[in-house]
């Protein structure tokens, strides 16, 4: 297992290859998009109903989990002492999903960078020009392409879960995270290439960015300390106490 030192460099150094990667060949992006559009009938997938519920189910299971650790660690604060999962568990699910999709994409890179959507670029039938993704531009006014919101909200959720909830997984539990819930997560990040709303390195940079954010908060909540923390029969009395 990496130590946070070595988890960081890993980042960091991931970082910058994408970035370097991205800058000098930045029509890897259109050549990934391009591989869903077609001249006739543009990014068709858009219109897949299937594909829309996996990504509400998205939003919704990652609405409720933002919200209850909410719940939870205001909970922890007002039960002090007699907790029996630590704040700290909750503090840093609060401040992971709080500052990497809610502060640092949506409301940050989403709205002041600029970066037109793929189905909005004059190369897939729209009138904004094509820009690299660490570039400030003006080809966008809101809610635009970089990076992925919906992104950076899987990456946090998987984060967080690997993180508090891994460590106390056995046998099929773990067999159905590793096989089931990780799979379908890295389908539902692709889904915003697939349809069109997203370019690869959107989405890309939306998980390294998470990832960076949650190493922060990994030190400063001390969750080394802590990942074992959250066990059901503990959560339940939390829950239960009065």
């Amino acid at each position: 297992m990496l130590t946070w030192q070595q988890t960081g460099w890993m980042l960091f150094t991931l970082t910058i290859v994408f970035s370097v990667v991205f800058l000098w060949f930045p029509e890897i992006d259109i050549h990934v998009s391009a591989w869903f559009f077609d001249k006739a009938s543009g990014f068709s997938h858009r219109s897949n109903a299937i594909f829309d519920h996996i990504r509400f189910f998205f939003i919704d299971g990652l609405t409720f989990l933002a919200l209850l650790s909410g719940v939870m660690l205001i909970r922890s604060a007002l039960i002090g002492a007699r907790r029996a999962v630590h704040i700290n568990v909750w503090g840093f699910t609060v401040a992971t999903f709080l500052v990497g999709p809610i502060i640092l994409a949506n409301g940050i890179l989403k709205t002041f960078w600029g970066r037109a959507r793929p189905s909005d670029i004059e190369y897939f039938g729209g009138t904004a020009i094509f820009s690299p993704p660490l570039v400030i531009t003006d080809q966008c006014a809101s809610n635009c392409s970089f990076v992925s919101g919906e992104g950076s909200a899987i990456s946090a959720g998987l984060i967080v879960l690997a993180i508090i909830l891994w460590p106390n997984l056995k046998g099929i539990w773990r067999g159905f995270a590793l096989f089931g819930v990780l799979p379908l997560s890295i389908f539902g990040i692709g889904l915003r290439i697939i349809t069109g709303r997203h370019f690869l390195s959107d989405t890309i940079f939306a998980i390294l960015f998470c990832a960076l954010v949650a190493w922060v908060f990994y030190r400063i909540f001390d969750m080394h300390k802590h990942r074992h923390a959250l066990r059901w029969r503990d959560l339940r009395k939390d829950l239960l106490k009065a």
